[in-house]
């Protein structure tokens, strides 16, 4: 656990005229009304701030406000002990910090459905997702998300809307979502246009039940990877909106304003990662409303402290066990911390890939950058800090496959990619499926602009034009030779990828599945590192040119 004392620090500190919003300001009411937000907390309970000091935050408000506590999502995956507990341990930690609205993120599905149904029932919060719906002919085992709650504050109401990315349906295993084959669970009602009239008319509706305020809990991101279902797109798109308070892009993004619809200023929010940050939105007796980004607290809530503890012990003894060592830190940021697994070369890909390629005993090994969830540092390397890295639950996966898929596959990976990595002082360029690779090397020139076509729900489709990826070439006796279209190769990465065609990477579906695959992806990490006996440094203290972006 944390134990340091951090000094108080609340910053973009920011007081608007109640005019730009959709309340009535000569309403009376008996005190202010305070909205605290979190988002893609994933499974951090005593990560930066932690629960312990949002939970002493929330307390000190009920003091002399009206309180909600509410999440944008990803909150049930991401750590060790999300994986252990299948999120029933960070279930219990939400309950007890007392969360009263919530959206679904696309990591709330990594378990399956059974398990999100039964940790929906345990959670004592409104679960909202107003682009959610069930489409199967069977029992829908999510009946429990609404698409919007309505909360009452003296005699003021605030209608909360829930979003979720439309691309769950790639993001998470797409193997998920179906029942008999058939898909039973969509986030997208067909064109971008019916997606934003969706969220228009839930707004519309809390407006029609009484709502002074709406709040979108948005799990779509601001970054320009995630158009045309970003944040900033639903904002353009709709109005009526207080403000929308953003995830799934795990960067931070205090208070700002944006454009709706009617050309209104619209506030937009994003707290980043794993309780980097929290953030605040009073709305006064008046009418006008303030807003705080907590990026540093120094109270704890001594309950949450000591129940954190006891989670801790109880899964001490497997995750403290020392599995391996590491002569080497391997990162997914740069030293200032900005995520740069995403959108180009690192070491920690580089050694991944191989991992997967020596342990399995393959052509080449490749990992997509949204499946390396953590960093993994030098020293005694314990069970938990591999599940860090992988804590998804996958297997790895042996395959043969075509040069074309491969090709096909990169090219999906590289859609995004730019020339400038930082932009802003954010990740620019990133796609979840960016691939790291392993006896394999490709160029990718971002003068040509994709023309990958994707299908409605993020699969892939085809190439319809110039490619980005260039001078695919593997490794063949030590040597580096053109990429074969019509040859098959030999590749391992994780069956989210190879079988379940997760990032909309569906080109590999209909391939055989080797029977040894039955390998957890994280134990092919620690093997590796027993192989090498640790000694990382020669070869992952930098990159090797395995992929060149011009």
């Amino acid at each position: 656990m944390n134990k340091h004392r951090l000094p108080l620090l609340l910053i973009s500190i920011g007081l608007v005229s109640s005019p730009l919003f959709s309340c009535a300001p000569n309403q009376i009411v008996d005190k202010d009304i305070s909205i605290i937000y979190t988002t893609d907390v994933h499974c951090g309970l005593d990560l930066n701030l932690g629960y312990s000091a949002l939970s002493h935050y929330k307390k000190t408000l009920k003091k002399t406000n009206y309180v909600s506590l509410v999440d944008a999502g990803d909150y049930l995956q991401g750590e060790f002990v999300g994986l252990i507990s299948k999120g029933e341990y960070i279930i219990d930690v939400m309950n007890k910090v007392g969360y009263d609205v919530v959206t679904l993120g696309n990591h709330e599905f990594d378990y399956g459905i059974d398990v999100l149904s039964s940790r929906l029932k345990e959670l004592k919060s409104d679960i909202t997702s107003c682009n959610f719906s069930y489409i199967g002919k069977k029992e829908n085992k999510l009946k429990m998300i609404k698409p919007y709650s309505i909360k009452k504050y003296g005699n003021r109401k605030i209608g909360y809307v829930g979003v979720t990315t439309p691309t769950t349906l790639v993001e998470a295993d797409p193997r998920l979502f179906l029942e008999d084959g058939e898909l039973a669970y969509s986030f997208s009602f067909g064109t971008v246009e019916e997606f934003y009239n969706t969220v228009q008319s839930n707004i519309d509706e809390c407006k029609s039940k009484g709502a002074d305020y709406i709040i979108l809990l948005s799990h779509l991101g601001s970054l320009k990877n995630y158009e045309p279902y970003s944040s900033i797109d639903v904002i353009s798109h709709t109005s009526g909106v207080t403000a929308v308070l953003d995830g799934h892009a795990h960067v931070d993004l205090p208070w700002t304003t944006y454009k709706n619809k009617d050309n209104i200023d619209t506030l937009l929010v994003d707290t980043g990662y794993k309780l980097n940050d929290f953030a605040s939105l009073t709305i006064s007796k008046d009418g006008s409303i303030s807003h705080e980004f907590i990026n540093s607290y120094e109270d704890r809530d001594p309950v949450i402290d000591n129940y954190i503890k006891s989670i801790e012990d109880r899964t001490k003894e497997t995750g403290d066990k020392v599995v391996a060592s590491s002569d080497t830190d391997l990162s997914i940021t740069n030293e200032d911390g900005i995520r740069l697994v995403r959108n180009g070369e690192l070491p920690i890909g580089n050694f991944v890939s191989d991992a997967y390629r020596e342990i399995a005993e393959t052509d080449i090994g490749f990992i997509n950058g949204g499946g390396i969830r953590d960093s993994l540092l030098k020293g005694d390397v314990t069970l938990k800090d591999a599940l860090n890295v992988h804590p998804f639950g996958n297997t790895l996966m042996k395959k043969k496959v075509t040069g074309a898929s491969l090709i096909d596959y990169l090219e999906l990976g590289a859609m995004d990619v730019a020339k400038e990595r930082i932009k802003d002082g954010k990740p620019y360029g990133e796609n979840g499926s960016f691939v790291h690779v392993s006896g394999l090397k490709y160029t990718i020139d971002t003068s040509i602009e994709t023309t990958v076509e994707l299908d409605e729900n993020g699969n892939f489709v085809e190439v319809k034009g110039d490619r980005r990826v260039k001078d695919i070439q593997v490794l063949e006796n030590d040597t580096y030779v053109p990429i074969n279209p019509n040859k098959e190769y030999t590749v391992a990465s994780n069956d989210f990828v190879l079988n379940g065609g997760g990032g909309g990477a569906n080109m590999f579906i209909q391939f055989d599945v080797d029977p040894d695959s039955n390998m957890p992806d994280y134990q092919a990490l620690i093997d590796y590192l027993v192989k090498l006996k640790g000694q990382l440094k020669d070869k992952y203290s930098s990159i090797e040119g395995r992929i060149t972006v011009i």
